[in-house]
């Protein structure tokens, strides 16, 4: 793969949100192989981390509140992993918890 195709890549991963395992697997890249190439382009680009993602890693979980209409009849809450994976439930303190191990 060419430099400017792997920069390409880790910025994309840099943006992605996702974990470093489940970005290389989907684009085909080897983990280590990725890890190095994530670890040499973060030594020289800023330090280790754009201000977006140092920015999405200091802040795991932002309260939002919302009128009580648009909550009134609504039973499951939702969770979005970093990942992609999907957590449902209808306790929102139980639903954190739970998000909060599974990023872990």
């Amino acid at each position: 793969m060419d430099a400017r195709r792997r920069e390409e890549l880790l910025a994309r991963f840099d943006a992605s949100g996702m974990t470093q395992k489940a970005f290389a697997k989907r684009e085909g890249v080897n983990i280590h192989t990725f890890v190095a190439w994530l670890a040499q382009y973060r030594r020289e680009n800023d330090g280790g981390m754009s201000q977006s993602r140092r920015a999405r890693t200091q802040a795991r979980f932002v309260e939002l509140s919302a009128p009580a209409s648009c909550v009134m009849g609504a039973t499951t809450l939702e969770v979005v992993l970093r990942d992609g994976r999907i957590v449902r439930g209808a306790d929102a303190a139980s639903l954190a918890g739970l998000a909060r191990l599974l990023e872990s």
